[in-house]
């Protein structure tokens, strides 16, 4: 009878850890649905409805509506900031800089940004609106744990120095 010593014991084993826990580690893609591409920010739990009980069909309706018009907005307000950055990039990297047109630039940038803010809350309470008490709580939920996310993304990409 042949006997197994450790050794061809435990490099199977080791083997098949391996293997499950490379399996694990590979987290699960998101894909967007079929036919719908996902812009900057979005995901499926931004559908109008998604983890809010009991929505009526004119609630979502309503929700959907207001969502594509706030979208339309802030696509707009995204293209100006875009523009501005891309202005002050070109103001900040010339031979001479001016710094008055650079300050200039900042608070462009900085007004875009509060009026986006202002939109985007206005949007939310907008919504809020449409809700009952037990619908607002997982509203609020919600939105909370997105804006913890966000900012868990923010902190951990890498900065430039």
């Amino acid at each position: 009878m042949h006997r197994l010593n450790s050794k061809q014991i435990a490099v199977p084993v080791l083997a098949l850890l391996m293997l499950a826990g490379s399996a694990f580690a590979q987290a699960p893609k998101m894909e967007p649905e079929p036919g719908k591409a996902r812009g900057m920010g979005e995901c499926r739990m931004s559908e109008p409805g998604h983890m809010i009980p009991g929505l009526t069909e004119e609630q979502q309706t309503r929700i959907k509506t207001m969502r594509v018009e706030h979208m339309k907005a802030m696509q707009s307000l995204r293209n100006q900031l875009g523009e501005k950055k891309a202005r002050l990039r070109t103001l900040t990297t010339g031979d001479k800089v001016n710094m008055t047109e650079v300050n200039k630039m900042i608070d462009e940038i900085g007004s875009l940004r509060t009026k986006m803010m202002k939109q985007k809350e206005q949007h939310r309470q907008e919504i809020r609106n449409l809700l009952n008490d037990e619908q607002r709580i997982f509203f609020d939920t919600r939105h909370k744990m997105h804006e913890k996310g966000e900012r868990q993304r923010h902190e951990a990409m890498p900065r430039m120095r």
